[in-house]
């Protein structure tokens, strides 16, 4: 004879459906939040579920400014990434020699040095416009 299969209840598709999140928290901690919750008139879970929203539109829009002032000012978006990073950043694209589709390298790469010597030595004669003014230098055994 075959088994009569139980009847799902309410609350078990509720579970099943609604993932649970547990944090503990001291009871100051708790108090805090509630204090802010209520500054806001919203419960606790509405004032997390807020937060966390906003945090991640935060970052959306933190990345879209970020990457305007690189465009707008990309030497005082690279000073302060160096200041980060300790002076030695890089953030560069070449195209493929095969496919044409951008290669990106930064100084996160596991072969960073052996590139940066290649770098420095392609660039070796290169300078800032005011440096060349100031100083006259022949730019004629450069094959372009």
């Amino acid at each position: 004879m075959p088994r009569k299969r139980k009847k799902e209840r309410y609350i078990d598709r509720w579970r099943r459906e609604h993932k649970e999140v547990r944090l503990y928290l001291k009871k100051e901690e708790y108090e805090v939040l509630e204090r802010l919750a209520s500054r806001h008139n919203m419960s606790v879970r509405e004032y997390i579920l807020k937060f966390i929203n906003n945090t991640e539109e935060a970052f959306k829009r933190g990345y879209g400014e970020a990457l305007k002032e690189f465009i707008e000012e990309p030497h005082k978006f690279y000073n302060a990434v160096r200041a980060i990073y300790d002076g030695d950043i890089a953030l560069f694209e070449v195209p493929c020699s095969i496919c044409g589709k951008p290669m990106i390298f930064d100084h996160k790469d596991e072969k960073w040095e052996f590139m940066k010597k290649i770098l420095l030595h392609a660039f070796k004669n290169w300078s800032h416009n005011h440096c060349a003014k100031s100083t006259p230098q022949h730019l004629d055994d450069l094959d372009c």
